[in-house]
């Protein structure tokens, strides 16, 4: 991600690298946002597993899991805008 950032923050006209370059981090990026959509999954999965079993899950435990999964779907909200804006910044 701090690679994407810092191709975002470039001047403009700034001279970018080569086209397999910025392909390269995009891929690393999709792949980033993958891993992240993963984790997402398992803590919906969690949460409604928690929720089902409502009566003997600890109240600690479902607060936790709940503001985990608010976390990580902000963070690949973060993700998947940056991936968006440097492949519409570099491609268009």
């Amino acid at each position: 991600m701090t690679e994407i950032r810092s191709l975002l923050d470039l001047p403009p006209g700034a001279e970018l690298p080569p086209r397999s370059a910025l392909e390269d981090t995009l891929t690393s990026g999709y792949a980033y946002a993958l891993d992240l959509e993963r984790a997402r999954v398992r803590l919906e999965r969690r949460l409604q597993a928690l929720l089902r079993s409502a009566g003997e899950t600890p109240s600690g435990e479902l607060s936790e899991v709940t503001g985990q999964l608010a976390d990580a779907e902000r963070e690949l909200a973060d993700v998947r805008a940056l991936l968006a804006e440097l492949r519409e910044q570099t491609f268009s």
